[in-house]
């Protein structure tokens, strides 16, 4: 993916150690083995019991810098997820804003980490922005009308939604998330009720983390649906679910 290539390496230790150390300040630091300063990498951080998305700044064999849409807090256990598909736990060593260091429980190869996943045959497969599930409603408008759907996935670039009934076998128009600016999308492919979508315009990275971290946005929790007109401080208009028929 454009903009997520590895830009530069550079020899900055050779101690092989995993845990971070204290520094004359006291603040909390990861020892300086060699690191791999990245632009634009993007990754998956579970933290709080739930996912968002992170920018891998650098990496090395015992840590990393990231940064999120809202603060993290030193100490607190953290696992990231690089493209490899793999992920390493750790805890957050220091912080600085949006911007935060992670030391590594172990030490890992970090260029393995950074590197595309494998597919069955040993292939390197092609690399995506993470997708995170999500159980929101959405609204499509198409053609002069509008469609009532449900997230089942998103990303960065696109999303997974479905739909009460068939959808149209091509796909161009707005799409409207609670929470999230209106989105132009289209198909990029379409099955029955199902369809993958795309965003010509990806989603803005500190809108999206913080979208992601808003449970009431993300799974359409009872609370947003009663604040909504407060709640949508992102500048998404306000949309009302739909309501799905009750079985006989």
């Amino acid at each position: 993916m454009p903009g997520e290539a590895i830009r530069e390496t550079r020899q900055i230790g050779t101690q092989g150690l995993h845990s971070s150390m204290e520094s004359a300040d006291g603040r909390s630091v990861i020892p300086r083995l060699e690191r791999t300063v990245t632009l634009l990498m993007l990754g998956r951080l579970r933290h709080r019991g739930s996912d968002t998305i992170c920018r891998i700044r650098n990496v090395s064999a015992g840590g990393m810098r990231i940064d999120t849409g809202t603060p993290l807090h030193k100490g607190v256990p953290v696992s990231i997820e690089a493209r490899s598909g793999v992920s390493i736990e750790g805890h957050v060593a220091w912080t600085s804003q949006l911007a935060s260091g992670i030391a590594f429980a172990r030490n890992v190869d970090h260029l393995e980490l950074l590197a595309p996943p494998t597919g069955p045959s040993g292939a390197r497969m092609a690399v995506r922005s993470p997708r995170f599930s999500a159980t929101a409603r959405a609204r499509l408008d198409i053609g002069g009308r509008s469609l009532e759907l449900r997230l089942v996935d998103i990303s960065l670039g696109g999303c997974r939604v479905e739909c009460e009934a068939n959808l149209p076998r091509e796909v161009v128009g707005g799409l409207t998330i609670m929470g999230l600016p209106p989105l132009a999308c289209s198909s990029r492919w379409v099955k029955g009720n199902a369809a993958g979508l795309i965003f010509p315009t990806r989603l803005d990275f500190a809108s999206f983390a913080c979208w992601l971290e808003r449970t009431e946005f993300r799974f359409g929790s009872a609370p947003a649906l009663q604040n909504a007109a407060q709640d949508c401080a992102l500048g998404a208009p306000v949309r009302m679910p739909f309501s799905r028929p009750r079985s006989s």
